[in-house]
């Protein structure tokens, strides 16, 4: 190596300025990176330490923010659209008069400054930046912390003195982490199970069956019947074929939920955020555990479906003859959840309610 380098500082000028280049461009990548985690340090510890003062954040009742996302080259996984298009619908469902969405990317939400964000979604970062900025209001609904943010969680509290309370957690997981880190939490489920049902009319006219983000050895375990009207669709890596933003991400989201409401009688998948809003539009679904699906997450469909597995499936243990769900009640105390907590100011009384539909919606099974 020193006689790379001897020999690199003893040639030409042109290899001399290749390697101050070099050098140079090294430096400047490391100057930014510092800069770039001491400016979300900072922001982090902005926010934390307003959140845990309880200060006032400001007028935001009708300015929201909602996320886009990234993809990865020409795929993306349409179920964090579809998250966002039911946070969106649940806001608009329980605050009275006009809303305002501000769109932020999910993972750099420390970046921005203003609105109410409610936290519905699957966090997974190496950095705290998924926390909102210092002037944005976090309304902790919905939300999934995975291994890493868990193990960030874990060294900001073993290094300062601030602590998160009530945070609404989609799986009974993320809930056992809070608890366990003296967090205050319930299991608040997930804001997709609000969606609206179908009507009779729309039920009657639909005639395929959707097998989604399922694998060959799945299908090929299907009854033959059933796949005759079937229709493939990878939702977790849906693939463009000209890709352009992530608007034209949601739009296809959008088309696609208006699909399935329009034309399945059936939903056959190993996606949670195709379950779960199939369910709440009544239509029948079956879902398929896989491994490494992150089966954690699941429970936010505690009492509302039955889950099989692909041996289930294998040794003839499903059944097809699924008839919708219906959880209209459900629905609405996961509604009113939503509006008592975004409330600022909240009375004794409305916390009594908040604390009964939180117990209802935790113990809340169709099977009972």
């Amino acid at each position: 190596m020193r006689e790379t380098k001897e020999a690199i500082l003893g040639g030409s000028d042109s290899a001399k300025e290749m390697l101050d280049e070099s050098v140079s461009a090294c430096i400047t990548t490391i100057l930014q990176e510092t800069q770039k985690m001491i400016r979300v340090q900072s922001a982090v510890n902005t926010f934390l330490q307003k959140y845990y003062d309880k200060k006032d954040f400001g007028d935001y009742s009708s300015h929201y923010v909602s996320y886009y996302y990234e993809s990865i080259c020409d795929c993306a996984n349409l179920g964090d659209y579809i998250q966002t298009i039911a946070t969106e619908g649940a806001i608009k469902k329980v605050v009275k008069g006009p809303v305002k969405f501000e769109y932020v990317r999910r993972n750099s939400l420390i970046d921005h400054s203003g609105g109410t964000c409610v936290m519905q979604g699957w966090y997974e970062h190496q950095q705290l930046t998924f926390l909102p900025g210092p002037d944005t209001r976090p309304v902790w609904i919905g939300t999934h912390f995975h291994t890493g943010t868990r193990e960030m969680i874990k060294g900001l509290y073993q290094n300062s003195s601030i602590r998160l309370s009530d945070i609404g957690c989609r799986d009974r997981a993320t809930m056992e982490f809070c608890y366990s880190m003296g967090i205050t939490a319930y299991f608040s489920r997930c804001l997709t199970l609000t969606f609206p049902l179908r009507d009779e009319k729309e039920a009657q006219g639909a005639d395929l069956v959707y097998l989604v983000d399922c694998s060959d050895e799945i299908v090929e375990s299907l009854p033959a019947a059933l796949k005759g009207n079937a229709k493939r669709i990878s939702q977790r890596c849906y693939k463009f074929a000209n890709w352009k933003n992530w608007q034209q991400c949601r739009a296809i989201s959008e088309n696609l939920l208006l699909e399935y409401k329009k034309n399945a009688k059936l939903i056959v998948t190993t996606a949670l955020h195709c379950a779960q809003p199939c369910l709440a539009m009544g239509i029948p679904v079956i879902f398929i555990e896989i491994p490494d699906n992150e089966e954690e997450r699941l429970s936010s469909m505690d009492g509302l479906l039955k889950l099989y597995t692909i041996d289930d499936l294998k040794n003839g243990k499903v059944c097809f003859d699924v008839k919708p769900s219906c959880f209209e009640d459900l629905k609405s105390a996961i509604l009113r959840n939503l509006e008592l907590s975004m409330k600022e100011d909240i009375t004794a009384k409305e916390e009594q309610e908040r604390m009964k539909i939180r117990a209802f919606i935790e113990h809340y099974s169709i099977f009972n």
